[in-house]
């Protein structure tokens, strides 16, 4: 297993193609496992009253739009994913042959875009910023019954979100709780939040993703650029190796040194054959031989014990030269 890592385009590309392209070839770069939009029908998605609806409209792409969007990707060795806001929309990405689906944290709880996208036999990514613990035993178990796949991702529903509102420690609740993979849909700024996310068992990262924070609309303000994204991967691949397992495993290599760093118990005088140890004729030093002697929780077995040869002052004491 390994992190997968979505750099979430959104409508970042403010309803530009050509943008829309170059933010996909930053995102491949910087190593993205998959490039993420947003897609809707505007009129099945928001109320023309609701003033964020321009806004959308603006921001919006056709569905031809990305169907080339798809084929760009892939074409430059990525993978395409997409939020589907509506039912159109996920029939679409169905059309495209998407297997995986992100369900936004606003559609949690939307049993019927849930139900659709299960009945599709898509795996699910869904977030659940925004929601009470209730309502996500009450999706878990809809998706439970129904048998669905799905992993579930820990948000704060803040634009950019604040460090001391992110309440990374539900991911252990999310994991233990639901007993399934979880990730983290990254709302703060940085890359920090996503790394402690990793070490809290997060198996998905996703992280808004722009070329220029300059640029107007979308979440362009509050995304990471291609060198952060970068940081965030390689960062995020070598906290995720040095979790390891809970089990208690030594290296190879730690093996080869505890046996270096380990002491033996060697003579601290010379002792002639037929002398009983005493616990003043040896002393624990680190030596040369890796290999046998006695080390420093065996000293029972030694005190009392008879040698049965010569033994210069600085030897090893092994086995064999006692009785």
């Amino acid at each position: 297993m390994s992190i997968i890592y979505i750099a979430e385009i959104g409508n970042n590309h403010n309803g530009s193609i050509q943008l829309a392209k170059d933010m996909i070839d930053a995102a491949i770069i910087s190593g993205a496992d998959y490039v993420k939009f947003q897609i809707y029908s505007i009129d099945k998605f928001i109320d023309k009253d609701n003033p964020f609806y321009d806004e959308f409209f603006r921001e919006s792409l056709s569905f031809e739009m990305f169907r080339e969007l798809k084929f760009y990707t892939e074409s430059k060795g990525g993978k395409f994913l997409a939020t589907p806001f509506d039912e159109e929309s996920l029939l679409f990405l169905h059309r495209l042959g998407l297997n995986i689906i992100k369900i936004a944290s606003g559609d949690m709880n939307n049993r019927q875009l849930l139900l659709q996208a299960v009945g599709l036999n898509k795996k699910l990514i869904i977030s659940v910023g925004g929601a009470e613990i209730e309502e996500i035993d009450r999706t878990v178990e809809l998706l439970n019954t129904h048998n669905a796949v799905y992993t579930l991702l820990h948000c704060t529903i803040n634009y950019p979100a604040q460090f001391e509102e992110l309440n990374l420690n539900f991911l252990t609740v999310l994991k233990n709780r639901y007993q399934r993979p979880i990730g983290y849909s990254d709302h703060s700024l940085g890359i920090e939040a996503s790394l402690a996310a990793i070490s809290l068992g997060a198996v998905i990262i996703e992280k808004h993703f722009t070329i220029d924070r300059g640029l107007p609309g979308g979440d362009n303000v509050m995304s990471v650029l291609p060198e952060e994204f970068n940081d965030l991967r390689i960062m995020g691949n070598h906290i995720f190796s040095a979790l390891g397992s809970s089990d208690r495993l030594l290296s190879y290599n730690e093996q080869i040194i505890k046996k270096i760093i380990r002491r033996k118990f060697v003579t601290k005088r010379a002792i002639s054959k037929g002398e009983i140890l005493t616990s003043a004729d040896i002393i624990l030093l680190r030596v040369k031989s890796i290999e046998g002697g006695f080390g420093a929780d065996s000293i029972d077995a030694l005190i009392g014990k008879k040698v049965i040869k010569d033994l210069l002052k600085n030897t090893m004491i092994t086995i064999d030269v006692l009785v």
